[in-house]
């Protein structure tokens, strides 16, 4: 049959049984009396998620007629067109295009779900929600990776998520919400257990959540590589553009600066110096940390963009000048050179603009990976401190305009961040927000600044910790070992520890 316009309106458009009970059940949530109107929302919803929606199986249930389902004339040219722009191509042929329409629909429909449970029954919240996460801009356009508002326009809303799927007291069964933006709180959070006990699990559910309430930028560092995959699939909600270094290098500035006065560049030479002197194998001594800290300044004065292969050109240039051999720090900026970890491609303000989810695999070397993490942290905090603060409203409650995620932590905790420290004691007031996945309590112990003070939510599943490191959350003589499936001993900052049920 010719694919046309007529045609197609003209077709029975089908949703599995799965999918129709879930527009059933969101009708009746939303009071809607019109099966097209979630139909439409679901479309739309998946539309703007750059990535291809999964092919359905299963038994269809309900058939809308496309001329229900689009409408007509220019309202059903429109819907086509978006429909065949997402794909890349046109369909072959009718049956492809209803093919692609239902999987739009199922994949729009379970993100359709996951708002409403977010705003756990509140339709005006649901609502708003949705308004506000409407792709603007370069969002608009398909940009992968691109945010509902930009950062500085976040409006200021109350922000109370769930624990987890379930999030319940098992003292008492009621509900437990985490308001994260409330005044005189903190946005940052920890969570930490074992191998299988659902901390990771756990984390996405809570950011879906938070994604749900307000549209914000996602920085995610996945160790594992499973943040972005089939089950977690964290990447859809934020419209976030998955990359893996250094075959796609981060496409950040990392150098950048803000402040290009004498001062300026001798403080950021300082800091550049400090930052890689955190890498696990670079013991810099006195006098390589002088010739580090030449080398970065003449390195920041000089060029524009500045990358990590000009700070190592202009530190042979001091050894040599100096008459000093080459040693460990030459070592570590060579090997950090050997394979290309950024690229300044994008301004800060344009990177954190949008969400990513930076994958940092095995076979990559635990120096490229330590040093991705923290100069990238360090470019966040940077660029936060140019902000102005982010807006409040009448509670008090703050807008939010970056988290930053770190999953696998551990792996990183211990080396005294520079960035990371000054995002979890200082970025608050930007709109910055922390969360911390990682195996135990005592991952926490080789940092200077307290952490897990710092922290508005620590949440402990099972795991077999040090009881000292334990006593920083529970007290003395607990025990993290004997928790059960799904469930977490949770401490909300000023509050009591409290046991729940998190997932099942």
């Amino acid at each position: 049959m010719t694919l046309s316009l007529v045609a197609l309106a003209n077709q029975r458009y089908r949703l599995t049984a799965e999918a129709d009970q879930t527009s059933k059940r969101l009708m009746d949530q939303l009071g809607l009396a019109k099966h097209y109107v979630p139909a439409r929302l679901a479309i739309a919803s998946s539309l703007a998620i750059a990535e291809a929606p999964p092919a359905v199986h299963g038994e269809t249930a309900r058939q809308i007629a496309g001329s229900i389902l689009f409408g007509s004339g220019s309202d059903l040219a429109v819907w086509v067109s978006l429909i065949i722009e997402h794909a890349g191509r046109a369909a072959a042929d009718i049956d492809e295009f209803q093919r692609w329409v239902a999987a739009h629909w199922a994949r729009g429909l379970r993100l359709l779900s996951d708002q409403w449970e977010a705003a756990q029954g509140d339709g005006g919240a649901f609502w708003r929600a949705l308004a506000a996460g409407l792709p603007r801009g370069a969002a608009a356009q398909g940009e992968p990776g691109a945010p509902g508002i930009p950062g500085d326009l976040q409006p200021a809303a109350p922000m109370a998520i769930p624990v987890g799927p379930v999030s319940t007291l098992a003292a008492t069964g009621e509900t437990l919400t985490w308001r994260l933006n409330a005044a005189g709180g903190s946005p940052h959070a920890a969570l930490m257990g074992g191998v299988g006990s659902g901390k990771t699990r756990t984390a996405v559910h809570m950011l879906r959540a938070m994604r749900a309430l307000t549209p914000f930028a996602l920085v995610a560092f996945d160790f594992k590589g499973d943040m972005a995959d089939q089950r977690n699939a964290l990447d859809q909600p934020f419209q976030a553009r998955v990359i893996q270094p250094p075959a796609q290098p981060v496409p950040l500035d990392v150098l950048w600066l803000a402040d290009r006065t004498q001062t300026g560049i001798a403080l950021a030479g300082q800091r550049l110096r400090d930052s890689l002197a955190t890498l696990k194998r670079a013991d810099f001594g006195a006098r390589q940390r002088d010739a580090l800290s030449e080398a970065a300044e003449t390195a920041l004065r000089t060029k524009t963009p500045c990358t990590l292969a000009d700070v190592r050109d202009a530190l042979k240039r001091v050894y040599a000048q100096r008459g000093m051999k080459d040693d460990g720090a030459i070592g570590t900026l060579n090997d950090l050179c050997r394979v290309p970890l950024f690229t300044p491609d994008q301004s800060p303000a344009e990177f954190f603009g949008r969400s990513w989810i930076i994958r940092l695999r095995q076979d990559l070397p635990n120096e490229a990976r330590a040093v991705v993490v923290t100069l990238v942290t360090d470019a966040l905090d940077r660029w936060l401190n140019t902000l102005s603060d982010s807006p409040t409203d009448a509670e008090g409650n703050r807008g939010l305009r970056v988290a930053c995620v770190i999953d696998e932590a551990h792996r990183i905790l211990g080396a005294k961040l520079p960035g990371l420290s000054n995002l979890i004691r200082l970025s608050r007031s930007k709109g910055g927000a922390v969360m911390l996945i990682s195996q135990q309590p005592g991952d926490f112990d080789g940092e200077d600044d307290e952490f897990l003070a710092e922290m508005g939510l620590v949440a402990a599943f099972n795991t077999n910790a040090r009881p000292a490191a334990v006593k920083r959350i529970r007290g003395a003589g607990a025990d993290l070992s004997t928790l059960g499936t799904g469930e977490a001993w949770i401490k909300l900052r000023n509050d009591q520890p409290q046991r729940i049920t998190a997932w099942r």
